[in-house]
């Protein structure tokens, strides 16, 4: 039997690292095949934007390592990132956070990962915490 709360990631961040997230969520769907596709597909998203954030900004000042962690709950996939990069340097509020104007040409991740969770949460200690919870599938 899988754990319901399992490590599927612990690495270095890198070049890499958006593949090995994926590739990580893909070992997990083929541990639990009852999970819908639809959700499947939300989580895919919501794990890159979050993945690209920790790629593109925690791990610019030093090399960081991720690590990344999957509970399936009863009706929900819960993912959490934990990163020892740097701190979020800007202003964020996740609840109230909007797709840029349709011609800029950053700033949709937050927005996009918002739109298909039922959770989006950050909070920083000595390191970064990011949790995405799916919404229900019961």
């Amino acid at each position: 039997m899988i754990p319901s709360d399992s490590r599927v990631l612990d690495a270095p961040v890198g070049p890499g690292t958006l593949s090995e997230i994926e590739a990580a969520l893909q070992r997990t769907w083929s541990a639990y095949p009852h999970v819908p596709q639809s959700i499947r597909t939300h989580m895919s998203i919501a794990t890159a934007e979050i993945g690209a954030n920790i790629v593109e900004h925690c791990a610019v000042v030093r090399p960081t390592n991720l690590t990344m962690d999957v509970a399936m709950l009863a009706d929900r996939v819960r993912v959490e990132f934990v990163d020892d990069g740097g701190p979020v340097t800007v202003p964020l509020d996740l609840q109230s956070v909007q797709m840029p104007d349709e011609m800029a040409e950053r700033g949709r991740g937050l927005a996009l990962a918002r739109a298909v969770l039922d959770e989006l949460i950050y909070h920083r200690t000595h390191l970064n915490h990011w949790t995405l919870v799916s919404r229900g599938f019961a």
